[in-house]
């Protein structure tokens, strides 16, 4: 057996069958470019030329034969196919019966009719297909108005005598793995091979989700199978009749059930993903405007402390400073200066909820540093007293004297002594919280 055939039936998928009729039909991924598809030849038939053609059969109908020919004329190919030795199609899983198909060019099969009833064996047919190249195909199938073949694949044409360019198969797009439907054994007193296939092909609507995205016709279909059951029940003969009927016209209703489906869950799918898309896109657009609005906050903020003290950016948040020179010398009282500076950053802070300050005292390295230190302290209660006193919250408020330990400046010099000695508040969370504030300067 052609090992590329062999490959063919591995890419049948094999799913666990579970309880009920059907847990699932599933759509199996197209098969392109693959070692396998280039097995199968596809023919470009001539004008007016007949063509012979041989069966081959795959490993699950390895004695199965048969022969086609093909004669393309006036836009249409005329086919005659005949097929013999082939399984019963219920002893390869859920199905009753073969379908032959055309593959065109472009991936897609064409249901060109049945050719095999459910006891397998031989079978015939003679059809039209509207184009000049195609391949042809025998698959086994649950029932016979299948729209795109099953992975079980049973023949497979190959030239005899053929008026015709040869290709390989490159594509098929679509097709559908069965294995997770339950058999249902055929039986002509108690479950006739028609009615089999109107329970297989209502099984198969719903495990696609017929019930939800395709309601009316499912309901249908589901109205015929239960008119075909109840006539292969009926105690009349005239009445058991009519169930071979009602089966061919639920089985017909369920694959129209199945296929607006397979449309209706794409549908919402796309509208799941565009409404996805959207919730996204507005989300970027709070987070673009939170953000933008943060800093702006920030910007703002900055300007207005700015005003009333000098104030600059660090990665520890805002500093707004008050020089040594705001002090009387070697004392902790502020003077007028410093007192209205401090009332002005109070009224600006008082907009914005969620602040915290950590008020931080300074020295220059004149003198001992426990002098320093004790002296600094004091300068920066000083600093918080007063902003308790402008109605800044205690508990929003930290002190720390840290004397001589962090000088700004070089201490050599009467200037950087000047700029040592200071006063600074840290200003963070609020609108600062978690970001830089704005560009440092």
């Amino acid at each position: 057996m052609n090992r590329a055939v062999v490959a063919l039936l591995g890419t049948i998928l094999v799913a666990a069958a579970a309880t009920g009729f059907a847990q699932n039909a599933r759509r199996a991924p197209a098969i392109a470019s693959s070692d396998v598809l280039s097995q199968i030849s596809m023919f470009s038939y001539r004008e007016g030329k007949k063509s012979s053609l041989n069966f081959r059969g795959t490993p699950v109908a390895a004695n199965a034969n048969g022969a086609a020919s093909v004669k393309y004329e006036d836009g249409n190919a005329d086919i005659s196919a005949k097929v013999s030795d082939l399984p019963a199609p219920g002893t390869l899983g859920p199905y009753t019966t073969y379908v032959l198909w055309t593959l065109t060019p472009d991936g897609h099969a064409v249901n060109q009719g049945v050719i095999g009833s459910y006891e397998g064996g031989k079978g015939e047919i003679k059809t039209k297909y509207g184009a000049s190249q195609f391949a042809l195909i025998v698959t086994a199938e649950p029932h016979f108005a299948v729209s795109a073949p099953s992975t079980m694949i049973a023949l497979y044409n190959v030239a005899d005598e053929v008026e015709a360019d040869e290709s390989k198969v490159t594509t098929l797009t679509e097709r559908y793995d069965y294995s997770a439907i339950k058999p249902i054994a055929i039986d002509e007193d108690k479950s006739p091979a028609p009615l089999v296939q109107a329970r297989y092909a209502v099984a198969i609507a719903d495990s696609v989700g017929a019930k939800q995205y395709a309601p009316q016709q499912f309901a249908a279909a589901s109205q015929k199978l239960g008119e075909a059951e109840r006539a292969a029940q009926a105690k009349k003969s005239s009445d058991r009749k009519e169930a071979p009927g009602f089966a061919r016209e639920a089985v017909i209703a369920s694959e129209d059930a199945r296929r607006a489906a397979m449309v209706g869950a794409s549908e919402a799918k796309a509208e799941q993903e565009r409404q996805a898309a959207a919730a996204k896109a507005a989300e970027a657009e709070r987070v673009r405007s939170t953000a933008e609005n943060a800093a702006k906050a920030r910007l703002e903020l900055l300007g207005r402390l700015d005003a009333a003290l000098p104030t600059r950016v660090t990665e520890r948040g805002l500093i707004s400073e008050i020089g040594g020179v705001q002090f009387a010398t070697g004392t902790s009282e502020l003077n007028g200066s410093a007192r209205e500076a401090l009332a002005r950053f109070s009224g600006v802070v008082a907009s914005y909820p969620g602040l915290r300050f950590n008020v931080e005292g300074h020295t220059d390295n004149t003198g001992s540093p426990t002098a320093n230190t004790e002296l600094s302290l004091r300068r920066a209660i000083a600093v918080r007293d007063y902003l308790i006193g402008q109605g800044v919250a205690a508990s929003t408020i930290d002190v720390a004297g840290l004397g001589s330990s962090r000088p700004e400046a070089d201490n050599t010099t009467a200037q950087g002594r000047a700029k040592n000695r200071r006063v600074e508040i840290v200003v963070s969370g609020g609108p600062l919280q978690g970001n830089a504030p704005v560009a440092a300067r």
